[in-house]
């Protein structure tokens, strides 16, 4: 009988000794590397394993565990189980109230693993672009993009603003937004056909469902306020008609406009005068016909934006990361806060994404990287 407890006891005891070994392992790999699923998927395994090694090491050792919460006072080690819950009481306070030292160390990590998210694999295409305005005399910063699977014909744009939403400037605006150059006419061949899907997924060039006219002399009949309206009602210009649109250029526009870069991209620029201590990065992108079951072509019926010849589907997606000039953070990740208004009467963003499918994986991830990330006054 002892010879079996023996046994048992030393399988127990081998198998928390290797699974701790792994959970190390791949916990180290999670923190200093980008995610990976055969990764995380090792750790969730074993985790669930120790667990189930850790409720059987309870049952077959419950006695002295007994003994060892008892509080005697003649035990020389009465004092175990108490210091050990204060000690893990005392770690969870200190990070759940954050405290420097692990929020140091946990941007550390955030810090490498975008890094080394930068590395990409050789299949993969990078535009390099590089806009220095000359009016421009602040910092410099690198925008990455790497595009999600579904990014096919976006427009979007980047820019910056004060805490209190107060627009500062824009880094990058597709030039067809900037100039409101939309002269690509599409007309649905079939009114009555409903769209729950981008009909180009089946469909490559959209010919069995769209004509085309390349109409210059009607585009301002087709401005896409519905487009950016985060971004438009940011940057504040209306139209003759109170549209939220650029009707004509504005020069700073121009100097931070461009093409859609339609691979991953990565994108230099400055921005245009210092910039505060602490202020919002943000990004929103839109891209038309990206219809799904909710946001199908019949949804808003009575919304002219929404149901003409803009194909808005789903709404935009807004990325942020805020700025805090108070440490020396120089690569920020933005992250998915919300959606825009389908078609674009406000400027508000709507946290509620629920209703989204493939707009949300129109981008894969998009990293700004400070060079110097200077403080102001410093």
């Amino acid at each position: 009988m002892a010879s079996h407890q023996l046994r048992w006891r030393s399988f127990i005891s081998l198998s928390i000794f290797l699974g701790l070994t792994i959970l190390f392992i791949t916990s180290l790999l999670m923190f200093l590397n980008p995610h990976q699923d055969l990764i995380a998927l090792l750790h969730t395994i074993f985790g669930f394993w120790l667990l189930l090694l850790l409720l059987w090491h309870v049952k077959n050792n419950i006695r002295p565990l007994k003994h060892y919460l008892k509080n005697n006072s003649t035990s020389k080690i009465h004092w175990v189980p108490w210091g050990s819950a204060g000690v893990f009481v005392l770690l969870l306070v200190l990070v759940y109230h954050q405290t420097a030292p692990f929020v140091q160390f946990y941007r550390w990590g955030q810090t490498l693993r975008a890094a080394t998210e930068n590395v990409m694999g050789e299949q993969q295409i990078y535009q390099v672009r590089r806009i220095q305005p000359a009016t421009a005399n602040g910092e410099e910063l690198t925008i990455e993009l790497r595009k999600g699977p579904y990014f096919m014909w976006p427009q979007y744009a980047i820019w910056l603003e004060t805490l209190d939403g107060k627009f500062i400037q824009p880094l990058y605006v597709t030039g067809k937004l900037a100039t409101n150059n939309f002269a690509n006419k599409v007309t649905q061949k079939n009114p009555q056909q409903v769209f729950k899907e981008n009909p180009f997924a089946t469909d490559e060039d959209g010919s069995e469902s769209f004509e085309y006219q390349w109409d210059t002399a009607s585009k301002n009949d087709r401005m896409r306020s519905e487009s950016l309206p985060v971004f438009l009602h940011a940057l504040g210009l209306k139209s003759a008609d109170d549209r939220m649109v650029p009707e004509t250029s504005t020069p700073l526009l121009d100097a931070y406009a461009g093409a859609t870069m339609l691979e991953h991209f990565s994108l230099t620029t400055k921005s245009v005068a210092a910039l505060p201590q602490q202020f919002r990065i943000r990004f929103e992108i839109n891209q038309s016909f990206d219809f799904n079951e909710y946001y199908s072509s019949d949804r808003f019926p009575d919304d002219a934006i929404y149901s003409g010849d803009g194909y808005s589907a789903q709404p935009s997606v807004v990325y942020e990361a805020v700025v805090d000039r108070n440490n020396d953070q120089q690569l920020y990740r933005l992250t998915l806060i919300g959606q825009g208004h389908h078609s674009g009467k406000d400027g508000k963003i709507n946290p509620d994404t629920s209703k989204l499918t493939t707009a949300k994986q129109l981008v894969d991830r998009v990293i700004v990287e400070f060079q110097g990330h200077p403080i102001p006054g410093a």
